[in-house]
């Protein structure tokens, strides 16, 4: 299949050069710090930066707010506001810490937010504002204390900068690239240390991510953006053809899968794809049957249903980052506006994994207390298992409980 050869390229990075290089960049980082970072600032995006000048101060964020166009002011203040409480009412529904308390045992489970977060925001081909909102504010929600943003300098633009004040972002650092993972993974003398990166990059950025897992923690490695559409003869071509035609614009790697049980419609949409994006393109005229079997497989990250009850086809949907239902809702506006997060599993790992929303920035640590009677009973079955797993020094700590 044709995603599985891209994501082979995204995943294994298909190159023992790149690896090497972002290898290179981490330690150079973790060696010297700021002087590396304004190193490979002129080296990869071209600004020679000092080290005072890698945070962005207030005033400069203040400044740049004053300059952006009223109208996406309003948009971005009303998208902040849609995100956030839709990741309030999320707060709402996640199990809180609970315990089991009886006869002299306390079991339980204590859920608190991580401490600190660094949200990575892409700068390439395009500016994101919007992935600063759609994960800062669950950062912001599950409780994180300190929030702090990296994004490269040269797509820095004020609509970018107010979204990170309006989501809550405590600080922002114009460094990008798998030299600004490595800052937030180790700490510098001006970035600090976070306990979880998130957040979508190239690469680079994706290949740095997997090399600091485990000094820090991540949401996921991202591949290409992807989207796969189910429709039947009611779906408009129109629209079908713009929401193919809205993914495939993310990168040249994107994916489209257009699954419809209309040989016409399959006509049409086939005839209307740019001829710059057919080969992102896969479309198969099949049952509807047949195209939920094959979206359970695929695992996209964004999936629409165009048909005459979208609800009734999403229930048998196991395996996809986000569903979108019916023809009057886009991507687009699950991209910007709706509230869920648009930071979705790619590459079939919907299959396994989340949605970025509040519960990526919570920990959950079990507790446990047993009184001296009760630790005297479950002693003969615990000191059993040790002693069958060959572990006495186990057997031995419960033990000499027993007899104390």
């Amino acid at each position: 299949m044709l995603k599985q050869s891209l994501y082979s390229i995204i995943f294994t990075m298909n190159s023992k050069k790149l690896t090497a290089a972002v290898s290179t960049i981490i330690e150079r980082v973790k060696r010297d710090g700021d002087q590396a970072l304004s190193y490979y600032g002129q080296k990869f995006d071209r600004v020679k930066l000092e080290q005072q000048n890698f945070r962005i101060n207030q005033s400069e964020i203040d400044e740049a707010a004053s300059r952006i166009d009223a109208a996406l002011k309003k948009a971005i203040d009303a998208a902040a506001v849609n995100i956030r409480r839709f990741h309030l009412e999320e707060l709402r529904h996640i199990r809180r810490s609970w315990f089991i308390r009886g006869r002299g045992i306390i079991r339980g489970c204590v859920v608190t937010p991580i401490e600190n977060a660094g949200i990575y925001v892409p700068g390439g081909r395009f500016s994101y504002p919007s992935t600063v909102l759609m994960s800062a504010i669950p950062a912001r929600v599950a409780g994180v204390e300190k929030v702090v943003m990296a994004t490269p300098p040269g797509k820095l633009t004020p609509a970018v900068l107010y979204a990170a004040k309006v989501s809550g972002v405590d600080e922002v650092f114009r460094v990008g690239g798998p030299q600004a993972i490595a800052a937030l993974a180790f700490g510098t003398g001006t970035i600090p240390k976070v306990d979880l990166i998130v957040g979508p990059g190239n690469a680079y950025v994706n290949e740095a991510k997997r090399q600091v897992f485990g000094a820090v923690g991540i949401d996921s490695l991202a591949g290409p953006s992807e989207i796969a559409i189910i429709a039947d003869e009611t779906a408009p071509a129109s629209f079908v053809c713009a929401d193919i035609e809205a993914q495939a614009e993310h990168d040249p790697l994107a994916m489209a899968y257009f699954m419809t049980s209309s040989k016409e419609l399959a006509r049409v949409v086939r005839a209307n794809i740019p001829a710059a994006m057919r080969r992102q393109v896969v479309v198969t005229c099949c049952t509807i049957d047949a195209a939920i079997s094959r979206v359970n497989r695929i695992a996209p990250e964004h999936l629409e249903i165009m048909t005459r009850d979208p609800l009734k086809v999403a229930r048998r949907i196991r395996n996809a980052g986000a569903i979108f239902l019916g023809g009057n809702t886009p991507t687009a506006v699950g991209d910007y506006w709706a509230g869920p997060s648009h930071i979705l599993p790619t590459a079939g790992t919907a299959r396994f994994s989340s949605v970025l929303s509040v519960e990526t920035f919570l920990k959950r640590t079990s507790y446990i207390g047993y009184g001296k009677r009760n630790i005297r009973q479950a002693a003969p079955f615990v000191e059993l298992m040790a002693k069958a797993e060959g572990l006495d020094g186990h057997r031995r700590s419960i033990e000499i409980r027993r007899r104390a």
